[in-house]
């Protein structure tokens, strides 16, 4: 039984990888000019297209890369940061997509705004396989990186995310005073996405009011669902109360809302101020303001929420395992 169980991280990590294959796949094709799944020839050829593929398809290897080092021994030994901060970023492009991909398909389903009977997609100029391969990777690369995290975590840091909540020391104040202002800003960022969720259009580039409208309305509702609850983990982290409440409980929603709203918020960002975006820039200056509140909420609450950690981490962990290699597990 037990060399059974010892086989399930590596289960998860190359299982990760393999759900990796086909998007890189067809990222490697499109670089290599290939029309693979387009409704229109010669639009991977163009240079917004091949400099987005060419980051993606980085972004991918480093993320096969990340599940290898999560599920062996020796990524235990690699520094923490190396090992927390691309997983962060992971977990902020990948959660909201997890959560908008299902939500958009029950969307369309429902409003009957099925695909048309050529199967490519009027916006992008993708044909319609695309998205099915494309997301339903996403959501199995998220389920096996989670996998593949949690192991390691239990592993290496199992004593500071079980602790009991407390609250930081001579920083409180601070602290308090920054949750405050990511209670404005994501505040912000919630009303308006969830306005956009629900229909409304102000302030919305001009494509995003066409066919794939439904699309962008599951993104913003993920977004704001994901925002709120970093924003409600962070209260009760700094607050440290209830007391019988773990660690990691509020700081997993710190975690994957900050990680959200500034790791996706960012990428949002870059498109659409990237040369030939297919933004219209002409209605798309609210969703501008709506994105630099959001990264800044994220980026607050991530440093607010690394703080707090490392104020207790003294406590916590006396011998300083947050922010090293060593774990309790490690014999080497």
């Amino acid at each position: 039984m037990n060399a059974r169980f010892s086989r399930l991280p590596l289960l998860a990590g190359y299982a990760t990888v393999a759900a990796m294959l086909p998007y890189l796949s067809i990222k490697v094709a499109w670089l290599a000019g290939s029309d693979l799944g387009l409704a229109e020839p010669g639009l991977m050829r163009t240079t917004p297209f091949v400099v987005g593929n060419l980051l993606t398809a980085l972004m991918e290897v480093v993320g096969a890369a990340l599940a290898l080092v999560l599920v062996h021994r020796w990524g235990h030994r690699l520094p923490a940061w190396l090992v927390l901060f691309p997983m962060w970023v992971a977990t902020g492009l990948l959660t909201p997509v997890m959560l908008a991909a299902p939500l958009g398909f029950v969307l369309e389903v429902l409003a009957g705004a099925g695909r048309s009977g050529s199967g490519e997609d009027p916006v992008s100029g993708l044909e319609g396989w695309v998205y099915a391969v494309v997301y339903s990777g996403f959501i199995l690369q998220g389920i096996g990186l989670a996998l593949a995290f949690a192991i390691h975590l239990r592993t290496r840091w199992s004593d500071v995310l079980r602790s009991p909540l407390r609250r930081a020391g001579a920083t409180h104040e601070v602290q308090v005073m920054a949750t405050v202002a990511v209670g404005a800003l994501t505040a912000l960022v919630v009303a308006v996405r969830l306005y956009w969720a629900f229909g409304g259009e102000a302030g919305l580039p001009n494509t995003s009011a066409a066919d794939g409208r439904l699309a962008q309305q599951a993104l913003d509702a993920s977004s704001a669902v994901l925002a709120l609850a970093g924003l409600l983990g962070l209260i009760v982290l700094v607050a440290g109360q209830p007391r019988t409440v773990r660690t990691w409980m509020p700081l997993a929603a710190v975690w994957i809302g900050s990680g959200s709203m500034l790791c996706s918020g960012a990428y949002q960002l870059v498109i659409l101020l990237a040369p030939g975006t297919p933004f219209e820039a002409s209605g798309g200056g609210g969703f501008g303001l709506v994105l630099v509140a959001q990264l800044l909420a994220g980026l607050l609450c991530a440093v607010t929420g690394t703080f707090h950690l490392a104020e207790n981490n003294s406590s916590l962990c006396p011998r300083g395992k947050v922010f090293t290699g060593a774990h309790a597990g490690d014999r080497g």
